[in-house]
């Protein structure tokens, strides 16, 4: 009898921990909190006007449970780009003007996630490998890891660093593929856009106030 009582507590014992595991481990980054999302840090890209886009800032105005909140505006002369960014939720455009409220980004010591506003999951691992893949909630789409240095081989500002590149075959009206650039220090460095004309725009970022 007490070995049935055993072996019926470990039985539920393991169902409680199964079912009490979030469904959504495999779009979710753990670790610990990064200076990358601290209230403050500044994402800004060129001074210089590139395929119609310039002015671009987005600011960490909270942090909330660990998930910083980014503000941001950019300029957009772009008619096609508009069009597609028409189709963001959260987005609001004003003539040339563009900006959203309310994005959240969760960064570790481990990687990037996106969580709001729409094809959340995770951005990179840190530790990532070639080959590596992201799934992404209510899409059939996923973030693939194509490329990481193994040397200080990309040009950021007057130095080389290390970066891993993520590929995201998106399909999004008109935007063919996303291509991501990040670095475990400085975060998103660069990101390129494919659009379905085959156009590729590609766009320097750089994070500052940081610690």
């Amino acid at each position: 009898m007490k070995k049935l009582v055993s072996m019926f507590c470990a039985v539920t014992f393991a169902a409680v921990l199964f079912s009490g595991c979030d469904d959504d481990s495999d779009y979710s980054i753990g670790g610990s909190p990064s200076d990358l999302g601290k209230e403050g840090v500044i994402i800004t890209s060129s001074s210089v006007p590139i395929a119609g886009i310039s002015g671009f800032s987005a600011t960490v105005t909270s942090v909330e449970d660990g998930v910083s909140v980014f503000n941001g505006q950019v300029v957009i002369t772009n008619s096609t780009l508009k069009q597609i960014l028409s189709n963001v939720p959260g987005l609001n455009i004003s003539g040339d003007n563009v900006s959203v409220n309310g994005v959240k980004v969760k960064f570790t010591d481990k990687g990037i996630e996106n969580q709001h506003p729409f094809y959340q999951g995770i951005l990179v691992k840190f530790d990532a490998n070639v080959g590596d893949t992201y799934p992404i909630k209510d899409s059939d789409t996923e973030r693939k890891v194509v490329y990481k240095s193994t040397t200080d081989d990309f040009q950021y500002a007057f130095y080389k660093i290390k970066v891993i590149e993520v590929e995201h075959e998106i399909n999004f009206y008109g935007l063919k593929k996303i291509n991501y650039w990040v670095n475990h220090k400085f975060g998103l460095v660069r990101v390129e856009f494919t659009l379905d004309d085959g156009e590729t725009i590609t766009l320097p970022f750089y994070m500052g106030n940081l610690e």
